[in-house]
């Protein structure tokens, strides 16, 4: 089966590296080949003899990134002359890694799963320590740190019922993958018996929580709520529906939605921050199509006309969203008016936001269960039901900061999967507490 994965990896890959090319500016294609191929400059690798241990996380995007902030601040005050190595699949991720996690040594992009490639990054890198973030799984990085000696660990491990149902077809596969891991953390007690149920060893396995909560009380600048008010030219007072993470399909929904609700609401303003900014054109057409303004964020330091309700402001930046959730008076949290699993609607439940989505929230089920235990988590089936239960909710702004304050207590109640995580990466380095005996992953 290993065998099968690398010639089918041997012949998907070209046509994935040209995708990729093709998508990014010229001027990210040395860097993105380099680094994804296991060629990294010096800067990217740890000094030899500098740094007493190595550890290698490896978070795939921005979501991912944003997720182990409070867990790797953890990390480096835990293991303050360790060598801390953070990587991503995206550049997209890698500037928001450079940005939120500067506790990191270094930054550099995921090599691809060929043997080579991944052979090359480990033997370069070296790490006593190998962390992936959610459901990383990838076959021949996890065989060669293995056989290197690194010890293995998920954090924040989660199966979807859509992922779960994929990798159980190849069952057998993935017990051998999953021999490569000396624990898990996993966030809900379905995900460890999905994860049991692909092959992992349930004496590996232990439930901590979400470590994304803890991430969310991060903390800000004084006056941060005003000074984003100040950045979109809005004075923060206004009645704002912010429609976050949106994906393909979902604009025209909540354009719909929106109009819907203006005949209701008419001092409405709308945000729609897409999950790739560079939609960010396509969406400004769908916005005149419905009769609307589109302001981009990036044209506003040039713009001397007033922002009104008329106009629907679009995000087209990365990294604001989580400020921006500050202003929302309601939230729809994207990817789940189309079928591709949701978004975390745990950032602006932190801002003690009311937070709507659609029925496809698959990946991120321990967030919508916590948020509808405080009534903070409402899902809609389509534009009419957004608008129906938007003007409900709008019309009641008392109910919506009362029920807004209720989650913001219950995320608070929820702090310590990081800690949790960490005594993992402590028992793993230390070699206390964790079975010594380690099985073979090939």
């Amino acid at each position: 089966m290993y065998l099968f994965y690398n010639i089918l990896l041997c012949l998907v890959t070209p046509f994935l590296i040209l995708f990729f090319l093709f998508k990014k500016r010229a001027t990210e294609n040395i860097t993105f080949l380099r680094h994804r191929l296991g060629f990294y400059p010096a800067a990217c690798l740890p000094v030899p003899g500098e740094k007493t241990r190595r550890i290698w996380l490896h978070a795939a995007s921005v979501g991912e990134v944003n997720a182990v902030v409070a867990f790797v601040r953890l990390l480096r005050k835990t293991y303050p002359r360790a060598w801390i190595g953070i990587s991503t699949m995206t550049l997209s991720g890698l500037d928001t890694a450079r940005q939120r996690l500067p506790e990191g040594d270094s930054h550099f992009l995921f090599p691809f799963d060929l043997f080579f490639s991944a052979r090359r990054a480990v033997n370069l890198i070296r790490p006593d320590l190998l962390i992936t973030v959610e459901t990383e799984i990838w076959p021949n990085l996890l065989y060669y740190a293995r056989r290197r000696g690194a010890r293995v660990l998920m954090v924040n491990g989660r199966l979807s019922p859509r992922t779960f149902k994929t990798y159980a077809k190849l069952k057998r596969f993935f017990r051998r993958v999953l021999a490569c891991y000396d624990a898990f953390s996993m966030i809900r007690p379905e995900d460890a018996d999905r994860i049991a149920a692909l092959g992992a060893p349930r004496e590996k396995i232990q439930i901590n929580g979400n470590i994304k909560v803890d991430s969310l009380y991060r903390p800000t600048e004084p006056g941060i709520r005003e000074k984003t008010a100040k950045t979109l030219r809005l004075s923060g007072k206004e009645k704002l529906l912010v429609a976050g993470s949106t994906r393909e399909g979902e604009e025209e929904m909540i354009l719909t939605a929106f109009k819907k609700i203006k005949k209701s609401i008419p001092e409405l303003f709308l945000l729609i921050a897409p999950r790739h900014p560079h939609r960010a054109g396509e969406i400004a057409h769908l916005v005149r199509a419905h009769g609307f303004e589109p302001v981009r964020r990036t044209e506003l330091p040039a713009r001397e006309k007033t922002i009104t309700p008329e106009s629907v402001l679009i995000l087209d930046t990365l990294g604001e969203l989580f400020h921006v959730y500050s202003l929302a008076t309601l939230v729809f949290c994207g990817g789940s008016l189309v079928p591709l699993g949701g978004q975390n609607p745990l950032e602006p439940a932190a801002w003690g936001k009311v937070v709507l989505y659609g029925p496809s929230m698959e990946d991120f089920a321990d967030a919508k269960q916590l948020l509808e235990k405080a009534g903070a988590g409402i899902e809609v089936k389509n534009a009419a039901d957004l608008a129906d239960k938007a003007v409900a909710l709008l019309a009641a702004e008392n109910r919506l900061q009362e029920t807004g304050a209720t989650v913001q207590k219950l995320l608070q109640s929820q702090q310590g999967p990081s800690r949790r995580s960490l005594d993992l990466v402590q028992k793993l380095l230390e070699g206390d507490g964790l079975e010594k005996e380690r099985t073979s992953c090939q």
